[in-house]
């Protein structure tokens, strides 16, 4: 029982130590750029201020000021739009740099990109020009810009906060803090903590959802659970040298549910089809793998009065975990 318990948490740790790297090149990204946005921010609002302060002594009617404002607020409205490919986002910039430059109006091209990127056309840009003197316009597009540059930045440092967040929630959920040892868990949810914690190693990875959706939650202890799958999944990922596709499956079959971890890689070799769950079995390198990942997994899901077996193909290999129902089994 020691020797279990000790294999148990060794494994524990190897996992951990897969994560943490990842976790930390995962979490630093959005944040480092949070950091970028939130830097260049304090250098943008003081031109922000200057810019609303000349426009506030152009004297504009009440008319125009409703323009300017309905116009900006349509233009963060489109903020949330899917962004241009990059040939048209590209003509457009050209576009209104080009127009801009004819109306003499000064860092015109540098404009161009805040406005395409704010969903404004040159039809937009014409017909709000209109409603201003020759004496206004410049002055209206410069705040205009600083306005959408303010914005932008604003959205960046949110986007950022919010992956931030989203990482920390799947952390939460992947390790189930302050719950009790044995829940209703819903596998789907294990399944997508782990692939966002485990996001740094999937990115040439396709992954393939075959999901059920009707699957019913199991009575388990979901962290032992989800270290199956990061095993599963770290596995698949190494089978296929970081590039290929995982394919993910959930089905239900009488009082079971099961999951299926499948990768397009070479297969497993015949030979070592009979020691895979074997405990220290390994075919990685020297102080990669503990060979400890399938046999703890395998002795998870045992205790869980579940099986796990393998079936594997030349680009076809697949790992089936069939759970209970219910803790009884």
């Amino acid at each position: 029982m020691m020797d279990d318990l000790y294999l148990k948490q060794q494994e524990k740790l190897a996992t951990l130590g897969k994560l943490s790297a990842g976790l930390a090149h995962e979490l630093n990204n959005p944040a480092a750029a949070a950091r970028r946005a939130a830097r260049t921010l304090w250098e943008t609002l003081p031109t922000l201020h200057a810019e609303t302060l000349r426009l506030s002594h152009l004297g504009l009617s009440e008319a125009q000021l409703s323009t300017l404002v309905a116009f900006q607020r349509q233009a963060h409205d489109r903020l949330a739009a899917a962004a241009l490919p990059a040939l048209e986002q590209s003509a457009r910039e050209e576009e209104i740099g080009a127009w801009l430059h004819r109306q003499d109006i000064r860092d015109g091209w540098r404009m161009a990109e805040a406005f395409v990127s704010a969903g404004v056309t040159l039809d937009d840009l014409a017909a709000l020009t209109g409603r201003f003197t020759s004496e206004q316009v410049e002055e209206v597009l410069d705040w205009l810009y600083n306005t959408f540059e303010t914005v932008d930045l604003l959205d960046e440092i949110e986007q950022s906060t919010r992956q931030i967040s989203d990482l920390v929630a799947a952390v939460k959920s992947y390790v189930y803090m302050d719950q009790a040892p044995l829940q209703n868990v819903d596998v789907h949810q294990g399944l997508e903590s782990t692939l966002t914690v485990m996001r740094h190693k999937l990115q040439d990875i396709e992954v393939i959802r075959d999901y059920d959706r009707d699957l019913p939650t199991i009575q388990a202890r979901s962290s032992e659970l989800n270290q199956v799958w990061t095993n599963l999944i770290d596995n698949a990922i190494g089978a296929m040298q970081g590039e290929g596709q995982l394919t993910l499956i959930t089905h239900r079959t009488a009082d079971f549910v099961t999951v299926e971890v499948a990768d397009s890689g070479p297969g497993i070799p015949p030979d070592v089809m009979p020691h895979l769950f074997e405990p220290f079995f390994t075919t990685k390198g020297v102080g990669i793998g503990t060979g400890l990942g399938l046999d703890i997994s395998q002795r998870i899901v045992q205790q869980h009065n579940g099986t796990i077996e393998v079936q594997s193909r030349p680009g076809n290999t697949r790992f089936i975990v069939r759970l209970p129902l219910k803790a009884g089994g």
